[in-house]
């Protein structure tokens, strides 16, 4: 597997070194934004041009911007669905997982320095398999394409017959 590049969207600039080298470790290539738009409509750009296989975003981002970590995820999802995000919060996650909604893994921020090993394996194997269901897909569609080029040529065939 090639390497996977990620996005880390936080406002924080002093942890993300720290992050960036972390998960180089790992084999991770983790880019950030400097800074961070000032509406959400420009990230799904971002995402595309910077090539992205997964997210980190952190949940507070109220030191740069009025929107939240969360909100930057549900507009990426909204062209991109399959793309895999990692949120990092201080709240307890089990009293707020209901308001947080679209994210694939949770974290506490003040754990991702000692658990950024586990981290990285459940990003590893989360883009591993959706790069498998990506080919499937096309696999599949591949195949219905097939079928009704081989349907429409019966279709063809059987008029041609008809008019002997």
């Amino acid at each position: 597997m090639s390497e996977l590049k990620g996005l880390f969207i936080e406002d924080e600039v002093a942890n993300i070194d720290i992050y960036t080298k972390l998960f180089a470790l790992e084999g991770l290539h983790l880019e950030c934004i400097n800074e961070l738009p000032a509406t959400l409509e420009g990230f799904y750009d971002i995402v595309l041009e910077r090539d992205v296989d997964f997210l980190i975003i952190d949940y507070h981002l109220d030191k740069q911007v009025t929107y939240k970590g969360i909100d930057v995820l549900r507009e990426i999802r909204k062209h991109d669905s399959t793309i895999y995000a990692v949120l990092l919060t201080n709240y307890q996650l089990e009293d707020f997982a209901d308001q947080f909604g679209d994210y694939d893994y949770e974290l506490k921020k003040d754990s991702i320095v000692e658990r950024y090993v586990d981290v990285a394996e459940k990003i590893k194997r989360a883009c591993e398999l959706r790069k498998e269901n990506m080919i499937y897909k096309g696999i599949v569609q591949q195949e219905e394409e097939e079928s009704d080029t081989i349907k429409l040529l019966k279709e063809i065939s059987s008029k041609l017959d008809s008019k002997e």
